[in-house]
């Protein structure tokens, strides 16, 4: 992982122990949140191995159980540049979250839906643009004080990307967030 993403996550979990008057439960309800994201693409069948960048993602969702959330989120994928091939990429993904609760921590497992868009420059090629729907799936571990949390995870997904290119696509993204739940 890198090293500044590590970084940011010490420093924001510390600001949220800091802040925190009393350990509680998780709040259900509804929620937003933010967060960075790291991208790698392993493209198989293509010049390059993988491409990665940093970007961001949105949140929304609502936690109706203990144990259960739906969750929106509007992931910027990033853009890579390599070796004449520019891939800029983004997903809306729709998710039931599995969740494990300890205290202040959870830990969550996520499958959903991924609805990906991808647009592809090879210099001398040309251009295409690709969209479509995918599975989705990931684990996660979050700490909360209440309405304030801070959780890291893992999403994937897998595409067929630009037909004519047959480019068999695993999106990794890894993704360190903010949340706030309204009661």
């Amino acid at each position: 992982m890198n090293m500044k993403f590590a970084a940011l996550a010490a420093l924001g979990t510390l600001a949220l122990i800091g802040a925190a008057p009393q350990v509680r439960a998780a709040d259900n309800g509804f929620y937003l949140g933010a967060g960075l994201t790291q991208t790698k693409f392993d493209i198989d069948d293509f010049g390059s191995d993988e491409l990665d960048d940093n970007s961001f993602k949105v949140i929304a969702g609502v936690r109706p159980l203990d144990w259960l959330a739906v969750e929106a989120n509007y992931i910027d994928l990033g853009s890579a540049d390599e070796d004449g091939v520019q891939l800029d990429t983004s997903a809306l993904t729709v998710s039931a979250l599995a969740i494990a609760e300890f205290g202040l921590v959870d830990v969550y497992a996520r499958l959903g839906v991924a609805r990906y868009s991808a647009d592809l420059d090879i210099d001398d090629l040309g251009s295409e643009s690709d969209d479509g729907w995918e599975p989705t799936y990931g684990v996660g571990v979050g700490l909360h004080f209440g309405s304030l949390g801070v959780r890291a995870e893992y999403e994937r997904f897998s595409a067929e990307l630009f037909d004519i290119q047959a480019l068999d696509t695993d999106v990794d993204t890894v993704s360190l967030s903010f949340t706030y739940t309204f009661l």
